[in-house]
């Protein structure tokens, strides 16, 4: 193991336990430091905050609630102005990320290496957490949107899932592959563990009979990027055998809260961020009450991200945990829920982005939302762009036909906006149909 790894992965052990003002304290030296990083490098945070500049010219956090909120839209209309061209070696190289973007504007965006470092330790403590050996093989399943990964039958080989085992085998393969093929490609590359999307899980359990399942071999499954659906821990075991653990992460900073091996909430990763849950007013919710989650990444020194709004809804924890762990709990996430479809025959899909792009051929749509009315019905609501082009619904539903089901048929709906749900989010995909939302039909 990395001398430095090992220091980093020794401190979290401290940390994870220590007296909440302890915690607190060490939380504002990392924030102090970012701050005074943000404003001396990037005149877009220097106003911003100029608020937490004390008479004496020192960063005063008593006020931080005054620091504006940054949108996503805020980050878009800034650009360059976020960015850092430079950084001393010690933060770790700069690389240029791309989210996926769903069905609004992807997000351009920087990080540094010490992000991504802070990002394997984190994992790694979970793993301990859980039990888990690090030397043993993991596998991902998901989608690759800023690197290349080959295609089925191989996928990517690579080594080293947790800088604690340099040489631990790690797979990946794109998600979009059919779940026939994630099968046959996980019973022969035999991971102990699986990271995947929560849709993603369930296909691969819908797919399989538990004989079938158990035969894989996967003992965890990591589940990142989407709400987990309640039932889906139970559901997993059966068909899978194995156990599973939510991760809470972004692009933008890294890891956020991790999934308590002792209770069924999450820990905030205090050590990376500082997490605020707020309400519309932008102050703190009381223990036990949803608001919106507000996220600082202390690492991310190339394009820091501030009091950022990530959309998502959650529950702040109220009391300890039973894991003796003093890290602030939040007991629900509520973030982007991804709905199946489900057709006459019985088949069960997961929808993607990616699955409707072949669909901006006969759609002009700045934004989409696809909602599946019954088991052959499906409606296009969309947002226009400004190209105006009319739009093809013989074209979109032959494409429709291939992508979901050949027996599907589609209606369009031009909107000035699409509705959000009750999390804030725009859900792309929602199905009406109150058992396709079931684990077993």
């Amino acid at each position: 193991m990395d001398e430095v790894f090992g220091q980093f992965l020794g401190a979290l052990a401290k940390t994870e336990r220590m007296p909440l003002p302890a915690l607190a304290h060490y939380q504002e030296g990392l924030l102090k430091r970012l701050v005074a990083h943000a404003r001396e490098t990037l005149p877009f945070y220097r106003a911003r905050l100029d608020c937490l500049v004390n008479a004496a010219g020192e960063i005063d956090l008593s006020r931080w609630n005054d620091v504006p909120i940054l949108s996503r839209a805020d980050v878009i209309a800034a650009g360059d102005a976020m960015q850092v061209k430079e950084l001393p070696r010690e933060y770790g190289e700069i690389r240029a990320l791309r989210t996926s973007g769903s069905s609004g504007v992807p997000l351009v965006l920087a990080s540094n290496g010490m992000v991504a470092f802070a990002g394997n330790a984190h994992l790694t403590r979970m793993a301990r957490w859980f039990g888990l050996d690090t030397a043993k093989p993991m596998a991902t399943i998901r989608r690759f949107t800023n690197e290349p990964v080959a295609p089925y039958p191989e996928g990517n080989v690579g080594r080293g899932w947790s800088f604690a085992d340099a040489d631990a085998p790690l797979y990946e393969l794109e998600l979009m592959s059919p779940v026939e093929e994630q099968l046959e490609w996980l019973a022969r590359r035999k991971p102990a563990y699986l990271v995947t999307q929560a849709s993603g899980a369930l296909a691969l359990g819908q797919a399989v009979t538990p004989a079938q399942g158990r035969a894989l071999g996967i003992e965890v499954i990591f589940l990142i990027a989407e709400t987990i659906p309640e039932g889906t821990a139970d559901f997993l075991f059966e068909r899978l055998g194995a156990r599973s653990a939510g991760i809470y992460s972004c692009q933008e900073i890294g890891a956020i809260a991790c999934e308590c091996s002792a209770a069924p909430h999450y820990h905030v990763c205090a050590e990376n961020a500082l997490v605020e849950i707020v309400d519309e007013k932008g102050r703190d919710v009381a223990p036990g009450a949803r608001g919106r989650v507000l996220v600082t990444g202390f690492y991310n020194y190339a394009m820091p991200f501030i009091r950022y709004d990530l959309g998502d809804i959650a529950t702040a924890g109220d009391g300890p945990c039973p894991c003796g762990r003093t890290l602030p709990v939040v007991t629900r996430i509520e973030g982007r829920t991804r709905n199946a479809f489900l057709f006459e025959d019985g088949k069960r899909l997961w929808p993607r982005a990616a699955m409707v792009r072949a669909m901006r051929d006969f759609v002009p749509f700045r934004r989409y939302q696809l909602v599946q009315l019954d088991r052959r019905n499906i409606e296009f609501r969309y947002v226009p762009d400004d190209s105006g082009r009319m739009p093809d619904l013989d074209g979109l539903a032959d494409c429709a036909r291939r992508v979901f089901h050949p027996s599907v048929s589609v209606s369009l709906c031009a909107m000035d906006a699409l509705p959000a749900g009750t999390g804030g989010k725009v859900e792309e995909f929602i199905s009406l149909l109150p058992e396709a939302g079931s684990l077993r039909v």
